[in-house]
């Protein structure tokens, strides 16, 4: 799971304290009372997540939010703002969004129930689905639905140009043991749909249909967006186009439009049948949570659920931000992590490029301990990964950016400040009233 905010008042350190005791400082203000509640037993949306979203949406980080939390007592919904930027229709349970990724889940879903129909076994290989396919590591459908295949993250576009499943599989060519190292591929759970549309002689949509969406009874969930529920695209509070449709050879990863109702019922079945093939885990503060997020051009979304005490939350959102929006899904899940604040201006999404000359490894001026800083750029945003001389993370994270010079941290008060006439100079590491320096060791 994403960091949860772990946040409170450090007391005053003395002097200019080494980066590792600043860290350990910050990193030790692990969960505080920030919730008093038991969301297990909530009846409401709690007034303090309420508030948050206030916040998200009138100080311009958004055109509004969904909240779904489902428990024991029932499924509660909280929506705020409106479809469209530039509209005056209110946002609601029954608005529809982009799920992108969250596609996945139904994907592994529809595989569970084909194999509860006998129609195939997680072990089953591909070998066995497709005559003549070349497959140079025996992939099973399980390697597929847990991200286990050693096959690549994102989809070529010449395979989604050409919209060819022939082209998808030669992707089942590379050379691996498997099960291989966890690493999460949109190719893998497209190869994954394709091959139990295969399987059962069907088109992938109807296995969809049949097996998850008519028994669940989702009305509004389709790879076809109903144009009347559809909740404007935005980035920031900017429209955009409403995106292309998903080519059907990548189904199984993404493309499917749901509602924040739809969705709440998808995952009370998923709490209900403890499912977790296609999820990913977070083990902490003594219990086990699982979760996914989608994002597309224009719209977020998140799920998330406890099996020990059937707490689950959906989180929609009609833009794409760079905030820290997921943190009251998380918060619902655990109320002892802090809620978001939305006080700053909204954060900017920078490209790569302008990311560039800010990626190295640094040494904090300050630091008899030698830690390093090391800052990577990933899909439009600066990580924060701090190691001791002997490997051992102290810390990673990503940071957001305030400005095209300045950086802060996820969850803690640190400000990264680099020379606006000279991006490849030394920068400000700023916490507080301390200002402590960075400098560049590699490129």
């Amino acid at each position: 799971m994403p960091t949860g905010r772990h946040t409170g008042v450090p007391a005053r350190q003395q002097g200019r304290k080494i980066m590792k005791k600043l860290i350990i400082a910050l990193a030790s203000l692990m969960v505080v009372a920030c919730g008093s509640y038991d969301t297990a037993q909530l009846q409401a949306i709690p007034a303090d997540v309420k508030q948050s979203i206030h916040a998200a949406v009138d100080n311009g980080h958004r055109p509004a939010v969904v909240v779904g939390l489902i428990n024991p007592q029932g499924v509660h919904f909280y929506a705020y703002g409106n479809t469209h930027a530039d509209g005056a229709t209110p946002i609601s349970a029954q608005s529809q969004f982009a799920i992108s990724s969250l596609t996945k889940l139904f994907t592994a879903q529809v595989l569970e129930e084909a194999v509860a129909s006998g129609a195939v076994a997680l072990n089953t290989q591909l070998t066995a689905i497709w005559p003549g396919l070349v497959d140079n590591a025996d992939t099973q459908l399980i390697h597929l639905a847990n991200h286990t295949a050693a096959l690549p993250r994102n989809i070529g576009n010449d395979v989604l140009v050409s919209n060819s499943t022939e082209g998808l599989l030669q992707a089942l060519t590379r050379s691996s043991q498997l099960p291989a190292e966890h690493e999460y591929s949109s190719v893998g759970m497209a190869i994954l749909a394709q091959s139990l549309a295969q399987s059962t002689q069907s088109e992938f949509v109807t296995l969809l249909n049949e097996s998850v969406i008519e028994p669940l009874g989702l009305e509004h969930t389709s790879y076809t967006p109903n144009l009347e529920l559809l909740a404007g695209f935005h980035a920031g509070m900017t429209p955009l186009e409403t995106p292309a449709a998903t080519p059907s050879v990548a189904y199984g990863a993404g493309g499917l439009y749901s509602t924040p109702a739809d969705l709440a019922r998808f995952l009370q079945n998923q709490i209900l049948q403890q499912r977790s093939l296609g999820w990913h885990r977070h083990d902490s503060n003594g219990y086990t949570a699982f979760y996914h997020g989608g994002e597309g051009s224009g719209h977020q979304t998140f799920m998330a659920y406890r099996p020990d005490n059937q707490v689950g939350v959906v989180l929609l959102t009609n833009t794409s931000a760079d905030d820290a929006l997921q943190d009251i899904a998380l918060h619902l899940i655990d109320p002892r992590l802090e809620l978001p604040s939305f006080e700053h201006p909204p954060y900017q999404r920078l490209s790569d490029a302008d990311l560039a000359a800010f990626v190295g490894t640094y040494l904090l001026a300050e630091n008899s301990a030698n830690n390093t800083i090391t800052l990577t750029s990933q899909e439009g945003r600066l990580i924060y990964h701090e190691r001791t001389p002997e490997g051992e993370t102290v810390r990673r994270s990503p940071l957001f950016a305030i400005d095209a010079h300045r950086f802060e941290l996820q969850d803690v008060p640190v400000t990264i400040a680099f020379d606006e006439e000279s991006p490849d100079a030394n920068a400000l590491l700023i916490f507080g009233d301390q200002k402590l320096t960075l400098t560049r060791a590699t490129n």
